[in-house]
């Protein structure tokens, strides 16, 4: 199940904040491509509040390094296959630790 919801996450984030919401800013409130990214990154990385305050950052960085990739391919293929690879790395933990037939606590 959850490697379906890394799929759908990791797709429709890509296509909102970076396939979006980084034009947007950009077309719309005029602002650089700098600080659109910027923006979009920060508020990424606030939407993931519920996961602390190092999550914060972590979400913000990686949303950095995904927008550097759509930037420099001019694709959104590069960052959607990226945060889908990323957000598997949970099902590969456990499964190499042996939790894959337990409920993990949420």
């Amino acid at each position: 199940m959850f490697t379906i919801l890394a799929f759908v996450v990791g797709v429709s984030e890509e296509l909102i904040f970076r396939g979006y919401l980084y034009s947007y800013l950009q077309e719309y409130w005029s602002v650089s491509d700098l600080v659109s990214l910027i923006i979009v990154n920060a508020v990424f990385g606030l939407l993931h509040f519920h996961q602390g305050r190092s999550a914060i950052i972590d979400t913000a960085t990686l949303g950095i390094a995904m927008s550097q990739l759509y930037i420099q391919s001019g694709s959104l293929l590069l960052p959607i296959i990226f945060h889908i690879l990323y957000d598997l790395k949970i099902v590969l933990i456990t499964r190499k630790l042996g939790m894959h037939k337990t409920h993990l606590p949420i």
